[in-house]
């Protein structure tokens, strides 16, 4: 928005200065060229936030704006009209709603929700309970996504992003306490390890690969992908010490002990390190996850074009004469010539046509205010309400659809109940990444499994460990080596700082055949490699 006012005040000066003067006469200035009394510019909220994670409206955000209608100026040289929204707040429900609810085709699935909470109490067959709560619970966390970002925007850098990153997986960390108190820890055990599994290879690989499709080659920040890289390789750490543990020759008492005192210290250490790299990404090395530039990405998007013969001639004729030019020795005309094109070139680049991009990218990036502080608020602890009833019911259906599907529950967790979780982070993933915008997709995608590996799975822990259930992080060998794989192959990837539909099809594929190994899986197994009661 200061562009704006800068330009305006470019050209009036402009104008003025050309106005004749004859006589001594003072110049008739004209309305269009006298210095005119504008406005200060609006006080706008800070862009670019790197907050890492989110829980994922801003593409949303993004697409209802006009960006057009802010850079356009009446006839006349008059100053153009600025708007703004404005937020939504409790005295206004039906803006609220219209924001929150209409602003997705994913929300019509919200019809669900009635029929799925009457769907206990009225005894309908535990099939039709898990199915009908799963959808209903999809739709439930995008919202709940969009009140996080709502009222992170009006607290500041610092705290919002603490708020973003913490409730980012409200609907992992409620599925799960519901579970753990139903004593269920297999299901926590294999819900956390497929959101992990799910975020890394089903979304992450679903953004390269429907990016790649459209852009030829996608960049990202490799300094960030280095950082999530490291820290999920300290996740996995802390699932493999506890099963090499386990494979000690021991008695059982005391490797059960063993292994619930050694999850329960690492759960601790763990939180720490989460503690640590919020305050690394959003204080001390800002700088490290920021985005890259909107010519780097655009010239990496650029599909290469084939070259024929006569095309190569000139090209090597271009650069012989660019070569000639560079070896030439320089004079004190050439040096006098070069600065004053330097200058030139200065002039032009801080002219309004050659700012257009650098101003459309700036405000591109911008992010709105919809709603007050308290409506924010209030939807998010609704939302949340409505989340944890929804998951009470999808729980207590577990053991029925395991029995009528013939499913092992270790298919129920890492798979179905993993997409509970990642529909929403799905859906605006791909759509970010398809604008080209892989910084972000790839903070949603790979973020989302650090949020869960270094703060939902400790917590449980933790949790566990309070209310005397044996939550440990001792997952069974055979979901401990397709972590292990699977960090291993995403980290190969996003080494490199860039990305291709041909990687995203790779990691598609692989979440696939996982899929089918525990669809497998057999049922009498389920229980018995991580029992420690």
């Amino acid at each position: 928005m200061p562009n704006i006012f800068n330009r305006l005040r470019k050209q009036e000066s402009l104008a003025s200065s050309q106005v004749p003067i004859v006589d001594g006469e003072s110049p008739d200035v004209s309305p269009i060229s006298r210095p005119m009394s504008l406005p200060a510019p609006m006080n706008q909220r800070q862009s670019s936030r790197n907050w890492g994670p989110r829980a994922f409206t801003y593409a949303n955000n993004m697409s209802r704006r006009s960006t057009s209608h802010r850079r356009s100026t009446l006839e006349g040289g008059q100053v153009p009209e600025l708007t703004k929204m404005q937020p939504a707040g409790l005295r206004e429900p039906w803006l609220v709603f219209r924001r929150s609810i209409l602003n997705s085709w994913i929300n019509i699935l919200l019809l669900v929700i009635p029929v799925g909470i009457a769907s206990h109490p009225a005894h309908f067959p535990d099939v039709a309970i898990f199915v009908l709560n799963f959808f209903a619970i999809i739709p439930l966390a995008k919202i709940l996504g969009y009140a996080t970002e709502q009222m992170s925007l009006h607290l500041g850098d610092v705290l919002g992003g603490l708020i973003n990153a913490t409730l980012g997986n409200v609907v992992e960390l409620l599925v799960g306490i519901l579970a753990l108190v139903k004593g269920e820890v297999e299901i926590v055990q294999t819900s956390l390890a497929g959101s992990i599994i799910a975020n890394l290879l089903l979304v992450a690989g679903s953004c390269f690969f429907f990016g790649g499709l459209k852009n030829n080659e996608q960049v990202f920040n490799e300094h960030a992908a280095q950082s999530y890289g490291s820290l999920l390789a300290m996740a996995i750490l802390s699932t493999l010490l506890p099963a090499a543990y386990n494979s000690l020759n021991a008695k059982d008492a005391d490797l059960k002990s063993g292994t619930l005192t050694l999850s329960h210290v690492t759960a601790i250490f763990l939180l720490i390190i989460y503690i640590a790299y919020l305050f690394f990404q959003l204080r001390t090395h800002v700088n490290l996850f920021s985005a890259i530039p909107l010519q780097d990405r655009k010239a990496a998007a650029l599909k290469p074009k084939k070259v024929d013969a006569d095309e190569e001639k000139n090209i090597d004729s271009a650069q012989a004469a660019e070569t000639a030019v560079a070896t030439t020795a320089a004079t004190p005309e050439n040096t006098a010539s070069a600065a004053t094109s330097h200058d030139q070139i200065d002039v032009i680049e801080e002219s309004p046509a050659n700012n257009e991009n650098k101003t459309t990218e700036d405000e591109d990036d911008e992010e709105e205010i919809e709603l007050t502080l308290w409506a924010s608020v209030v939807l998010l602890l609704i939302t949340v309400g409505i989340i944890g009833v929804c998951a009470e019911f999808l729980v207590s259906s577990i053991d029925g659809l395991t029995t009528s599907w013939n499913l092992s529950r270790s298919f129920v967790g890492i798979i179905i109940l993993a997409i509970v979780g990642n529909a929403s982070e799905h859906y605006s993933a791909i759509s970010v990444a398809v604008k080209n915008k892989m910084d972000l997709a790839l903070g949603v995608a790979v973020g989302s499994s650090i949020q869960i590996a270094l703060f939902v799975t400790p917590v449980l822990c933790i949790i566990g460990w309070i209310i005397d259930q044996p939550m440990s992080l001792y997952f069974s060998p055979f979901t401990t080596v397709v972590l292990f794989v699977t960090v291993l192959l995403v980290n190969y990837i996003i080494g490199d700082g860039r990305t291709n539909w041909l990687e995203g099809l790779v990691l598609i594929i692989s979440y696939t055949i996982i899929g089918v190994a525990y669809f497998l899986y057999p049922k009498d197994m389920d229980t018995s490699s991580t029992s420690l009661n």
